[in-house]
């Protein structure tokens, strides 16, 4: 009996002398999660606006809630089944794609016409299998040209050339670039003789590059976020779910122009701590070998503390500290000995409000050796 209730506990990924014990392991992670997001968010609560936006106690508490949250929606998932072996075939980002993310709910005479961004994401694997890079990137921008109003009623009848009563005091037109390079190192499994059955683990680097220009009526302004010593780790809590957290420092710079002038170009800030938590839970739904089409799918949760782009989640004093969280499904389909394959997805940006993010790309064949 005891040795069955062990082998319940234990699932290996085929192919691989990689065994976990999925339920110790999100113990585990939830655990360090509730513990990092309790201190975390206390501190915040407790110190308020004494503390500057790049303290380390937001990056805790939001990355801390984001382990929390992905292993009890994982412990859920794998009392379903979610613990047994993966697919050959999950999802990683679309080579290419295109996302759509909607604008805000405008009061009378505000527009918020929403994003569109081109996205890729080519992966090189190792011969050996040991570990793969990555090279990603975006280009896009606001589909037209975005306009607040002041919200407060000063004037009684409709101003000239607008549809409302309030006045205009924001428009502008914003382009949004960014690049870089993700580098995933396999770890020796187990590393340790006592972390065996819990799980194999990666090291990643990560430097990236992001560009906002906002253009106003007579003045430009482009905030430029470098992200040179990013690193992270994935940890594979079981075949189908994994925790991947990255840290790094921070430079921002500012520029603006007016009147068609040159952009004056500052110097280097050092800005805030930058993370990113991600939990994410595969889900086969069509894997038969004589099916027309392999379908699988994901369930992805995030935080990503940062506020470069405005959006945050502010609580009672700790207003300014923590970045948006992310919650999405994304669905992988591939005809059956096709080389291409399809990836659809939608989710959620909360922050200061939601924002709806839609999906379409392509999966064309990685590149170099064979995945581990």
């Amino acid at each position: 009996m005891p040795n069955q209730f062990a082998e319940a506990w234990r699932h290996c990924v085929p192919g691989m002398e990689i065994c976990t014990r999925p339920r110790p392991a999100r113990w585990l992670l939830g655990a360090l999660g509730l513990t990092f997001a309790g201190a975390g968010t206390a501190y915040l609560l407790l110190v308020g606006d004494r503390l500057r936006a790049g303290d380390p106690g937001g990056m805790f508490g939001g990355g801390g809630m984001a382990a929390l949250g992905g292993a009890l929606l994982g412990g859920m998932v794998g009392l379903l089944g979610g613990d047994r072996r993966g697919d050959r075939d999950r999802l990683r980002p679309s080579t290419f794609a295109l996302d759509y993310g909607t604008g805000g709910s405008p009061r009378l005479g505000e527009r918020h016409p929403g994003e569109l961004a081109f996205r890729f994401a080519p992966n090189y694997f190792f011969p050996d299998g040991g570990g793969r890079l990555r090279l990603f990137g975006h280009v896009g921008g606001l589909l037209g040209r975005e306009t607040d109003v002041d919200p407060r009623p000063q004037n009684s009848e409709p101003l000239p050339g607008q549809e409302g009563t309030h006045p205009v005091v924001l428009s502008e037109n914003q382009l949004s670039i960014g690049a870089g390079a993700d580098l995933a190192v396999a770890l020796p499994y187990p590393i340790l003789r006592r972390s065996a059955h819990l799980g194999a683990a990666e090291l990643r680097w990560r430097p990236e590059v992001q560009v906002r220009r906002q253009t106003y009526d007579d003045r430009v302004i482009e905030r430029t976020m470098l992200l040179p010593l990013t690193v992270g780790v994935r940890w594979y809590l079981s075949p189908r779910q994994r925790f991947t957290a990255y840290v790094g420092p921070r430079l921002d710079f500012t520029s603006q122009a007016t009147g068609g002038e040159p952009l004056d170009r500052g110097a280097p800030n050092i800005g805030s701590l930058y993370g990113e938590f991600w939990y994410d839970i595969d889900v086969p739904m069509l894997v038969k070998p004589n099916a027309a089409a392999r379908i699988n799918g994901m369930l992805t949760l995030g935080y990503v503390h940062s506020r470069f782009d405005g959006n945050g989640i502010n609580i009672a004093r700790a207003y300014g500290f923590l970045g948006p969280a992310y919650g999405g499904w994304h669905m992988r389909i591939r005809p059956r000995e096709s080389p291409v394959a399809v990836q659809l997805g939608f989710g959620a940006w909360v922050g200061s409000g939601v924002t709806a993010v839609f999906s379409a790309g392509a999966v064309l064949p990685d590149l170099g050796g064979r995945r581990r």
